[in-house]
């Protein structure tokens, strides 16, 4: 979905959209959305620069970085974003941003990409590392149990024998 900046009206534009599973390209080896993504927001402007202020929510499936199980849990993320057009590029390869710029994202003065600003949320909202709960003890390393579930039947390992001499001199150490 554009938003084309021509057809904007003085007064403040109100957005409800509804995108159905697979209409935003959400790719992620370890998460799936699993709900319909609603995005909520008011486009404000003065001339080319926009102001958009709202929220985005879904669900998502994330599979556990410790223990491999899936879980769910709702996504909900709020934003307040400014745009600017693009710079026209002035011959110089490399151009630094100040630091007020930073917090600006760009468009190319014609139209704005909802459905890439609505991407761009659920990615920014969406964990480094998922894990499906806070105490979540993961597998074990030997025989790949999942320790949530209780403890594992394989043999507790004492650790490499050549460590045994530095583990002897530590424990003389703290005596």
């Amino acid at each position: 979905m554009f938003i084309v900046i021509e057809d904007l009206k003085p007064e403040p534009l109100h957005v409800r959209h509804v995108y159905q599973p697979g209409e935003i390209q959400f790719k992620h080896e370890d998460a799936v959305l699993i709900k319909p993504v609603t995005t909520d927001f008011v486009l404000t402007h003065r001339d080319l620069n926009l102001r958009i202020k709202g929220t985005v929510d879904t669900a998502v499936r994330y599979k556990c970085s410790r223990c491999v199980n899936e879980f769910s849990t709702p996504l909900s993320a709020g934003f307040d974003l400014y745009y600017l057009p693009q710079p026209k590029p002035s011959g110089v390869e490399e151009i630094s941003l100040k630091y007020e710029e930073m917090e600006v994202g760009f468009y190319d003065g014609i139209a704005l990409d909802v459905d890439l600003m609505v991407l761009e949320q659920i990615e920014l909202a969406t964990p480094m590392r998922f894990v499906c709960r806070e105490d979540c003890k993961g597998l074990c390393f030997t025989c790949g149990a999942d320790l949530n579930e209780g403890p594992c039947l394989c043999r507790q390992q004492e650790g490499d024998p050549r460590m045994a001499a530095l583990l002897e001199f530590r424990k003389k150490t703290r005596e």
